[in-house]
């Protein structure tokens, strides 16, 4: 959804990290939007789940969004962290999973990890004994589930969000997930990279955008 005209906003503050970082999730809302409920969950998460349950104009059906910012360091831990939100891709639910995953999009291709320090490794591949491939056991859980990437109809799945410093390995972990009945409303996906470019972050920006008419179409 686009940042036009955005007149409402929730925080939802995460934990701080063993270096004393919180990195806080926001949901910033047009008003053209109206929020049935949100929250957040800072017990079963990393850093922290930020959700909405949203009131979309003409839309009779609650939009389900859950923000996130899953582990960085364990990919058994991200794979817990997704769990129980994998029933958010039934067949009747309008639901967006976006956030940082940290983990990455099923159809990227597999990079190459001798570029990283031994010490970064393992928040990144599968474990120890099986083939030293990216582990993404969370987004292909999800996949499992229903959801579907919304880079993969624009034909962007091979487009990096993350890791462009010096030394890096450039990944798309910054993902919009939808579920299969919001597919159908999606027109547009888009990475930018202004952020990146201009200094202000070391990730890139995602985004989509919503027909609210093709809401149920096949």
């Amino acid at each position: 959804m686009n940042g036009a005209g955005l007149a409402q906003g929730f925080l939802a503050e995460a934990n701080p990290t063993t270096a004393g970082h919180r990195f806080h999730s926001a949901i910033l809302l047009s008003d053209r939007i109206r929020v049935a409920a949100a929250g957040s969950d800072r017990t079963r998460y990393h850093h922290v789940m930020g959700w909405a349950h949203l009131i979309l104009p003409g839309i009779e059906q609650l939009m389900e969004l859950r923000n996130l910012h899953l582990d960085p360091f364990d990919p058994r831990n991200r794979a817990h962290e997704i769990a129980p939100l994998e029933v958010l891709a039934a067949p009747d639910r309008l639901s967006l999973l976006l956030g940082d995953i940290n983990s990455i999009g099923t159809g990227f291709p597999e990079p190459d990890w001798s570029r990283l320090p031994d010490h970064l490794l393992n928040g990144h591949l599968r474990s120890p004994g099986e083939e030293p491939r990216s582990d993404r056991e969370a987004v292909e859980l999800l996949a499992r589930a229903g959801f579907i990437d919304t880079s993969a109809s624009a034909g962007k799945e091979d487009v990096p969000t993350a890791a462009f410093a010096d030394g890096d390995v450039p990944r798309r972990q910054d993902l919009i997930l939808a579920s299969p009945a919001l597919v159908p409303a999606v027109t547009d996906y888009q990475v930018h990279m202004e952020p990146v470019d201009r200094g202000l972050s070391d990730h890139a920006a995602v985004s989509i955008d919503l027909d609210l008419n093709r809401f149920g179409q096949d």
